[in-house]
């Protein structure tokens, strides 16, 4: 190569090389725009996935509320990653609360039934057959006795019809709820005394058959008159005695029981 030639190729070979390391530099800021992008669509993967929960609601916070709660040194995959495990455990919260609200309306519904129950048991009819069933039970132990050979058909009616008066009271009293053998117990082991004792105390009471019928009739239910001042006294104070004596029979009984 001749002396004139070398110092041109020098100079070619040095433009070259320029127009290389600038194609270069341009070429690798290119690149990194674009990674900063990328990293940029990462960080909003979060809000796509997670939703505007945990969005600020006012436009007019500062910048310090504005501030990020998730570590910005955080991979982009962590940041979601933790905005996924808030909404979990959000979720679990709410969880509890329903598993809390649900617990409650049982305990309602429970209450409820046991409520409907105690007014089906305590309703105008069902009492009424019970006390029928007394009644019927009572007066086939009389009949049945011997030591209830002095008294008429028609007292024996009275006393079992008082028995089954005395029977509606006490349990409306205690709010008891009596199954059919504690009934037939409560008849053929209880109350027959009690029917004695008002059986004696009628005689006692009733001055004339007159009266008789009208203690007869308020027994039967077949009245509701009230009886004459007088007959009324002279009837609680036969009658009162044999209830107090039955009612602290039954008290001792089902105390026993409990």
């Amino acid at each position: 190569m001749s002396a004139k030639k070398k110092p041109l190729v020098i100079i070619i070979a040095v433009v070259v090389v320029a127009l290389l390391g600038g194609g270069g530099y341009f070429a690798y800021l290119k690149l990194q725009a674009q990674t900063d992008e990328n990293v940029k669509n990462l960080e909003g993967a979060g809000d796509v996935l997670v939703g505007d929960a945990y969005k600020p609601k006012d436009d007019d916070l500062s910048e310090e509320q504005m501030a990020p709660t998730i570590d910005a040194k955080l991979k982009p995959s962590k940041k979601v990653l933790r905005s996924l495990q808030k909404e979990n455990v959000k979720l679990s919260v709410e969880i509890i609360q329903l598993q809390e609200q649900i617990e409650g309306l049982k305990k309602e519904i429970d209450e409820l039934e046991e409520y409907k129950m105690t007014n089906e048991r305590f309703a105008p009819k069902r009492i009424q057959d019970e006390m029928a069933d007394v009644e019927r039970l009572v007066k086939a132990f009389l009949l049945d006795s011997t030591d209830a050979e002095r008294f008429s058909v028609v007292q024996i009616e009275i006393m079992a019809a008082a028995s089954a008066l005395e029977y509606k009271e006490y349990i409306m009293r205690n709010r008891l709820m009596v199954t059919k053998q504690q009934r037939a117990k409560l008849a053929t082991e209880f109350l027959p005394g009690y029917a004695f004792c008002v059986g004696d105390g009628i005689e006692l009471a009733a001055n004339n058959a007159r009266e008789f019928d009208l203690i007869a009739s308020k027994f039967r239910g077949t009245t509701i008159l009230a009886l004459p001042r007088k007959l009324q006294k002279d009837l609680d104070a036969v009658v009162t005695p044999c209830q107090n004596a039955l009612r602290a029979q039954l008290d001792e009984g089902l105390a026993a029981e409990s």
